[in-house]
């Protein structure tokens, strides 16, 4: 990624953090770039990795619970029980893919999940949440 694109994805993140009301910190921020960059779902590990050494990964973990907690992203878990953070984009109403093989979840933005849903009297969905499992493009 290129300085001004990493720049840009700063001031981005920076401007959603504001917008959320909250206090705007140097962690919410770069933890918040790094899902925006990414592009697909990661792991609490997987956003250590992208950050500079010196994240302490407790920190980094209470980043993503709050980025959940706001709605900045959203979070799923895999068959590993392992969580997965995304930005989340307004609204989120996309499917995901697990691939079997190497483990990673990848957001299928052309995938809506604006399914009708029909559901016994007295009950109200909240959210509907689609995961396709297969094998991904790397691993084919």
């Amino acid at each position: 990624m290129s300085v001004v694109a990493i720049e840009e994805t700063t001031a981005t993140a920076r401007a959603m953090v504001a917008r959320a009301g909250a206090r705007i910190t140097p962690w919410r921020v770069k933890v918040l770039a790094v899902l925006m960059a990414a592009h697909r779902p990661l792991s609490h590990l997987d956003v250590l990795a992208e950050l500079e050494s010196g994240a302490d990964r407790v920190t980094v973990y209470r980043v993503l619970e709050w980025l959940t907690e706001v709605g900045l992203a959203h979070k799923l878990s895999g068959d590993d029980r392992v969580w997965r953070f995304s930005v989340t984009p307004v609204p989120h109403s996309h499917a995901h893919f697990h691939c079997q093989v190497c483990g990673r979840f990848f957001c299928l933005e052309e995938v809506s999940t604006d399914l009708p849903v029909s559901l016994p009297s007295g009950f109200a969905a909240q959210a509907l949440e689609i995961t396709v499992k297969g094998i991904c493009a790397d691993c084919r």
